[in-house]
């Protein structure tokens, strides 16, 4: 009789634990399309109540959960920049937090690791993802230096990128050497440059050849206002006419202007002083190249008897607006302008545990740390074993839908042997109440 109830016990536990099977699968197939998700199996094990040479006594089976969190999804294009998939091993540091009736954002202090890449800028510049997480990243200087001593929430503020003084001008040209002196002057060449404010103005270089292997280049920057010159000078330049032929020998200073000392390889500078209606004074300085040396502005012979100019560029910017976020596979966030220029402001870690299979599943497709897996270990994207991040991509669910609906028929098909079971035990009960009667 013992056998018997013990069999009807065992039966029962083999029920409960495919319950708990058929419970993880159903739970792994509504998530095959959650992004992230990591799926779970279910491993058995065998409960022994007494067994020896002579005794056996029935024990039954538990089951109990196999996360598979180290198996990663397929990765797909998702046309979003903000969207982020780790390609290998780690997770995003994400924190919740809660808004306010103020639209004050307060953050609860309690980190959790997250595969579910598909964040977005909120209305606060925060990147969030479809569970309402915040990705975590390391600041960054405007120096570029990272601070990897704790993270913060990254949160875009800086949508305006503040105008930057032209300081230096780089001129490459060459001039033709065949032109007749006191006869040639060039078409202007002209250019851009910013004050501090960031207000754009005309600079123009136009050659005169003085004689011979001399030149005079006129200097003219307005004042942006349309109705004067800020700044003009003419600066006479003298090229090698037997070592180095070609190159500048050496350019003469005068009212307004320095100009550097002509050593050969030494730059070849005119320095002045600009002030602009409204702006401070800006000192700036056009590099012609470097003194014999067939770099910058050369003369030599052309047969179209024209300058040529190679390039002609400054280092100013007018104010940029946002307009756009990119992340590298290194985990940079970066913030670029419209003004062609970009700012990073943060950098997203990766974070990796030893024993990754054993976090704790909390709602919303993330993690917390437990004594099991051992603390987090933060640390770039591409170090020490951690994944890369791929921008513009999501990671799919793990799911194997064909593998699911295998072990949900082997599942249902022992339920109902060990339904089977409790029917045979009580059919076999009953037989031994009836002969008692």
């Amino acid at each position: 009789m013992s056998s018997l109830f013990g069999a009807l016990t065992v039966a029962v536990g083999g029920l409960t634990a495919q319950s708990d099977a058929i419970g993880n699968i159903s739970d792994n197939l509504s998530n095959a399309q959650t992004t992230g998700f990591k799926s779970i199996g279910t491993d058995f094990e065998s409960l022994v109540t007494e067994s020896n040479a002579s005794v056996n006594d029935p024990g039954g089976v538990r089951a109990f959960p196999q996360y598979q969190n180290d198996i990663q999804g397929n990765l797909v294009q998702s046309g979003t920049a903000t969207s982020l998939a780790i390609t290998g091993q780690g997770f995003f540091a994400v924190e919740p937090a809660t808004v306010g009736a103020t639209g004050v954002t307060s953050f609860s202090g309690n980190n959790l690791f997250t595969r579910q890449g598909d964040f977005t800028l909120n209305n606060d510049g925060y990147l969030v993802n479809g569970s309402g997480y915040y990705l975590l990243g390391y600041n960054v200087s405007s120096a570029g230096v990272v601070d990897n001593s704790t993270t913060s929430p990254i949160q875009l503020s800086d949508l305006l990128d503040s105008p930057v003084a032209t300081t230096t001008a780089t001129y490459q040209a060459n001039l033709p050497a065949n032109v007749t002196a006191n006869s040639f002057t060039s078409t202007p060449s002209t250019i851009q440059i910013f004050d501090a404010l960031g207000t754009p103005h005309t600079m123009s270089l136009t050659w005169y050849k003085s004689g011979t292997n001399t030149w005079d280049v006129a200097v003219d920057v307005a004042d942006g206002l349309g109705t004067s010159t800020d700044y003009t000078a003419t600066i006479p330049v003298t090229f090698n006419g037997t070592s180095n032929v070609g190159t500048i020998q050496s350019m003469t200073a005068g009212t307004g202007y320095t100009v550097s000392t002509p050593t050969a390889g030494n730059a070849t500078t005119a320095t002045f002083t600009l002030n602009f209606p409204g702006a401070s004074a800006q000192s700036m300085s056009i590099n012609f190249g470097k003194y014999d040396t067939g770099t910058g502005v050369t003369q030599y012979a052309d047969t179209s008897n024209t300058v040529s100019v190679s390039s002609f560029e400054q280092d100013g910017l007018p104010r940029g607006s946002f307009s756009s976020l990119s992340i590298d596979q290194n985990g940079f966030v970066a913030i670029n302008y419209n003004n062609g220029t970009s700012r990073i402001v943060s950098q997203i870690p990766i974070v990796q545990f030893f024993a990754q299979d054993q976090l704790q599943r909390v709602t919303g497709g993330a993690y917390s740390a437990t004594l099991a897996s051992g603390s987090p270990r933060y640390g770039a994207p591409n170090t020490n074993g951690g994944g890369s991040i791929t921008s513009g991509s999501l990671e799919s669910s793990n799911v194997d839908i064909a593998t699911q609906f295998t072990e949900m028929i082997q599942a249902q098909q022992i339920y109902s042997a060990n339904a089977k079971t409790i029917t045979t035990v009580d059919n076999m009960l009953s037989t031994i109440i009836n002969t008692i009667q």
